[in-house]
């Protein structure tokens, strides 16, 4: 009977935590406390670290010349090593992929741009 409440406690909070620890902070903005339903990722390429990527996320905010960068609480960039990875992220905090945009500059620097649509 003990064993039974553990559990149930157990599976309790992770459910509690899985509810209310989402969130994707861009520049200390919580984008899933923000009254919007979509989001782009733009994904390149960093450079001198051709296993890791740059993440850049629109919202629909003003420009700003902070980096729209997604970050930890304490405001530190996270380090994703593909797409995939952010993608990943973005899943497990309430976003759903709707399509991806491929475009090459001049310089040949490939941007990836992800459509994500916030899951009901």
């Amino acid at each position: 009977m003990k064993k039974m409440k553990i559990l149930s406690f157990m599976i309790g909070m992770l459910l509690t935590a899985n509810t209310y620890g989402q969130h994707v902070l861009v520049n200390e903005v919580d984008i899933n406390k923000e009254d919007i339903q979509f989001c782009e990722l733009r994904v390149t390429a960093k450079l001198l670290s051709p296993t890791k990527v740059k993440v850049y996320v629109d919202f629909g905010q003003k420009w700003s010349m902070k980096r729209q960068n997604i970050m930890t609480e304490d405001k530190k960039v996270i380090a994703f090593n593909s797409s995939v990875a952010a993608l990943n992220f973005m899943s497990k905090n309430g976003w759903d992929y709707v399509e991806q945009t491929v475009t090459t500059s001049s310089d040949g620097q490939t941007t990836y741009k992800y459509l994500m649509r916030r899951s009901d």
